[in-house]
């Protein structure tokens, strides 16, 4: 699952129909031509500054991994399908995989593709990949998935999930590799939530501790788990010397991560100019400015028709907007507020699609800050506080209407959808409702004081308590961090401010930073009991969470305890239970009914704050641009299937 930054307000759950189809006007049906330049608007303060496919939760981002890492280096197993959420077999480096020993045993056999340098892509890179990314996960590797791990770690990764419940792996011929499980799962949601996170890295290339160093084998050395004995439970991977990294696949992780970093290189840096993608990169400056050309070697079905792709860095929706207006953007996007100058667009060669996205809308709260966790850990207060959210108010008065209720952790956008249970169906399970958050804070022993701050009266942890670990006189006031650059989001913000302070007493001071920097703060340090974070109490990254590299909406990557991208340590035993039964029924019935549940659970325990979800952004396209529409429901972008009409 990656992290998305508004460019129009907050990124939507995915419009399943919608989004396969909806555009507001009819694009040109002209012949396409070949060649041309397409200029793409980056979000708001969000230009990518990580390229390497194996990502922390500081960087695990549409901006670096959708809209920049993959167009070079995808997935072995592709997911997003013409407009539609599901798997992709013509656009996969491999085959459909094969099940065998009670789905513990899964083969995959990989097409003949090549790098751009003309090297056979073969199961040697994905075994590399998976060195790296378990040697970046083990408990050597301590804070993994954060800025402070000694490698980049990985930002879907999850205690006991991939790459730890696979007990063995082995490249088993040129194109073919078997993985060895630790039990029996369903195979639809192992494809689609664990073999769709593998990319294929040049091990002929990247395999080396430095810059100058020889390429070598150095990703087998230090016990590397790709050819073992299988065992009852995942062994841990040790490398010789986890502290400096200068042996081993965890020494490769961090020359690559320490590389990936370095952004002023990207224009020069050999690593980079071996990929497998469509698209290769030419051009990359440090304010995010992307310059990238086909690469002529891609051995995919669609051979890019543009001659040049750039993606193109704002400080602003509104600085946005104004190239937009000028014509200087071939696919950008229209800001909520500015929603009125639609029409000035469409008659001035632009076409409008909303770009609906497989997600949802939230933002967190840091449980482990020592003063503020006490309080978040109270379902009553998450209770009081959802309450306070007015939905529809932001909905309607800074979102254009192009939005949909919140209520839980599986999409409510398109209204009736499959994967969505009556309960989130059917309306707010917390509705706008003051007189309700003020009645459960006075129940809980708060003070409250509309306009002021509301205090704890009745420390304790018996009925009518403030609840554990919360002081007498203790505050309900709070710091929040949000994305800055878009007007819409500053004004939900602003709005819930003032909602929660006059109608309950509940302060809220807020700041804002760059997008980057939200999830840098957010998700740079692996916060636990027992290391608690202090930095943040609540974060807004000003988007969502769009389901990729994990694409069943079921939630171990994002509230399952111990969890990469958990940045606030949720941590909930039921809810870690039903979490590990919708992976864990082989049954089509079953997992229908563990996904109930879980979505259920969460829906009534406000593990984070839902937000109003709406289109990833409000696109506007040049009319004589072919190929954009259907829109990626995965937040993915097709350049190389880009034309112009002739």
């Amino acid at each position: 699952m990656l992290l998305f930054w508004r460019r129009v307000g907050v990124v939507s759950i995915a419009a399943l129909m919608l989004a396969a189809g909806a555009s507001l006007t009819t694009s040109t049906t002209a012949a396409a031509k070949g060649g041309g330049t397409v200029t793409f608007a980056e979000g708001p303060n969000a230009p990518p500054q990580y390229i390497l496919p194996l990502a922390s939760g500081s960087y695990f981002s549409v901006t670096d991994l959708s809209d920049f890492s993959d167009l070079m280096f995808p997935y072995l197993y592709w997911f997003g399908n013409s407009g539609q959420p599901k798997y992709n077999p013509a656009l996969s480096i491999a085959n459909a995989p094969t099940w065998s020993n009670n789905n513990q045993t899964v083969t995959m056999t990989m097409k003949h593709w090549k790098w751009s340098d003309g090297t056979p892509i073969t199961a040697r890179d994905v075994t590399f990949w998976m060195n790296l990314l378990s040697a970046s996960t083990s408990p050597a590797a301590a804070n993994v998935g954060s800025a402070n791990a000694p490698g980049p770690g990985w930002g879907a990764f999850v205690p006991g999930g991939f790459p730890q419940n696979v007990v063995s792996y082995q490249a088993t011929g040129t194109y073919s590799l078997v993985f060895h499980l630790n039990a029996s799962y369903d195979p639809t949601w192992f494809l689609y939530n664990e073999l769709s996170q593998i990319t294929p890295m040049p091990q002929h290339a990247w395999d080396r501790l430095s810059a100058t160093g020889a390429v070598g084998n150095y990703d087998n050395a230090a016990q590397a788990r790709s050819v073992i004995t299988p065992a009852a439970t995942p062994p841990a991977y040790t490398p010789t010397d986890p502290g400096t990294g200068t042996s081993g696949a965890l020494g490769v992780a961090q020359f690559l991560n320490s590389e990936s970093q370095d952004t002023s290189t990207y224009s020069t840096n050999p690593l980079w100019k071996v990929v497998s993608g469509p698209l290769k990169m030419v051009s990359y400056a440090t304010t995010g400015f992307v310059k990238f050309v086909p690469n002529t070697k891609y051995s995919g079905p669609n051979k890019s028709k543009i001659s040049v792709f750039e993606e193109v860095p704002y400080t602003s929706d509104t600085a946005e907007f104004n190239a937009l207006r000028a014509g200087d953007l071939t696919i950008g996007y229209i800001p909520t507020q500015d929603l009125g100058q639609k029409s000035y667009l469409t008659h001035h060669g632009y076409n409008f699609n909303p770009w609906y996205s497989f997600g949802i809308t939230y933002f967190p709260y840091n449980f482990t800050e020592p003063t503020a966790g006490p309080i978040f850990k109270q379902l009553y207060f998450r209770q009081a506080f959802q309450s306070l959210v007015n939905q529809p108010q932001y909905t309607k008065q800074f979102l254009g209407g192009f939005a949909a209720i919140t209520n839980g952790p599986v999409p409510t956008y398109p209204a009736h959808n499959a994967d969505l249970t009556k309960l989130e169906d059917t309306g707010q399970v917390y509705a706008y409702n003051p007189s309700k958050a003020v009645a459960l804070l006075n129940d809980h022993g708060w003070k409250v004081v509309p306009g002021g701050t509301s205090t704890c009266t009745k420390p304790g942890t018996a009925t009518g308590d403030c609840g554990a670990g919360i002081a007498a006189g203790a505050q309900l006031s709070f710091r929040l961090l949000y994305a800055s650059g878009a007007v819409s989001l500053t004004q939900e913000m602003e709005a819930m401010k003032s909602t929660e302070a006059q109608k309950a007493g509940i302060q809220i001071a807020l700041s804002t930073a760059p997008f980057g920097q939200v999830i840098s703060t957010t998700f740079g340090a692996a916060c636990t009991p027992a290391a608690p974070c202090s930095g943040w109490d609540m974060a807004n990254w000003g988007g969502g969470w769009v389901y990729s590299p994990d694409y069943f909406p079921t939630g171990e990557e994002l509230f399952q305890t111990g969890a990469s991208s958990n940045p606030g340590y949720y941590n909930d035993t039921q809810a870690n239970k039903l979490i590990l039964a919708t992976n864990t029924d082989a049954t089509v019935a079953g997992e229908i009914k563990a996904l109930d549940a879980y979505e259920n659970y969460l829906a009534k325990q406000l593990p984070v704050v839902w937000m109003p979800t709406i289109p990833y952004q409000l696109t506007m396209y040049k009319s004589n641009l072919k190929g954009l529409v259907p829109q990626g429901v995965y937040d993915e972008i097709y350049p190389s299937e880009y034309s112009f009409s002739g």
